[in-house]
């Protein structure tokens, strides 16, 4: 009679014991499954566009350059009439500094 009580207690375990197996490898098939979308989402979402932003500032830094320009001829225009202007230096080495910048982007 006990035996046959270990015998059924063993085979009650077993089978919880394999139950439990199966419903865990579900899970982690489940859980590998998300991982592996959530993955490809990430990698299918468009890279930003480098080319754009760099035109972008290209352009910025082109439109400062020719506010730049205007300013320093207004400037100049008031040093032929006697008048030195305070920034002129200033906005000179900006123009340079920007029209290097310009040129380098470009090439």
């Amino acid at each position: 009679m006990p035996t046959r009580y270990a015998s059924l207690l063993l085979l009650i375990l077993s089978v919880r014991a394999s139950s439990q197996h199966t419903c865990m490898q579900a899970r982690i098939n489940q859980s590998v499954a998300q991982r592996e979308e959530q993955i490809s989402q990430v990698s299918a979402s468009p890279a930003p566009n480098v080319r754009a932003a760099r035109f972008a500032a290209l352009q910025h830094d082109a439109n400062e350059l020719s506010a730049l320009s205007n300013s320093v001829q207004s400037d100049l225009q008031k040093l032929q009439q006697g008048m030195l202007v305070k920034d002129l230096n200033d906005n000179l080495k900006k123009m340079e500094k920007l029209s290097k910048k310009v040129r380098h982007e470009i090439e």
